[in-house]
C-alpha cells in the first residue's frame, strides 16, 4: 500500500535561524531545477532522437511548453521566496499571537506550494525520462 506524499508543517516552534535556513535550501533546489530544466531544452532541440517515432515534433514540443512553463513558475517562486525571506526577520517583531500566526501561515503556504512544485518536477521528470527513453536513437 502506498502511502500518500501530502505536505505536513512542523514550523511553529522552529527559530528564526531554521525558518530563514529552510528558505535558503528551496531557493538553492529551486536555482538547480531552472538549471536542469534549461539541460532538459537544450536535450530536446538535439538531434538523438529515432527518425520513425510516431508524433515526435508534437511531443517535443508539448515538453518544451511544460518547461517553460515550469521555468516562469520556478522563477515565481524563486521571487517569493527572496521577499518572503527577508521577510523572516519581522517575526522577532510579532509582539501578539494573531501576527505570529499569521506570519506562520504565510510561511506554510509558501513552503506547501514549493513543496507541490517539487513534487510536480518529480512527476514531470519520470515523464520526460520514458518518453526520452523510448525515442532516443540507439
Amino acid at each position: 500500500m502506498d502511502v500518500e506524499n501530502i505536505y505536513k508543517s512542523f514550523n511553529e516552534n522552529k527559530s528564526i535561524e531554521e525558518l530563514k535556513y529552510n528558505m535558503l535550501q528551496y531557493k538553492t533546489r529551486l536555482k538547480e531545477e531552472i538549471i536542469e530544466y534549461k539541460f532538459y531544452k537544450n536535450l530536446l532541440e538535439a538531434s538523438i532522437f529515432k527518425v520513425d517515432t510516431r508524433n515526435l515534433f508534437e511531443n517535443l514540443e508539448m515538453f518544451k511548453k511544460d518547461i517553460t512553463s515550469t521555468e516562469n513558475e520556478a522563477l515565481a517562486l524563486l521571487k517569493e521566496i527572496e521577499i518572503h525571506s527577508n521577510s523572516i526577520t519581522n517575526k522577532l517583531e510579532c509582539e501578539d499571537l494573531f501576527c505570529d500566526n499569521f506570519f506562520i501561515k504565510t510561511h506554510d503556504d509558501l513552503e506547501k506550494k514549493t513543496y507541490q512544485f517539487f513534487i510536480q518536477c518529480t512527476n514531470f521528470k519520470i515523464k520526460i525520462f520514458e518518453y526520452l527513453e523510448s525515442t532516443l536513437k540507439q
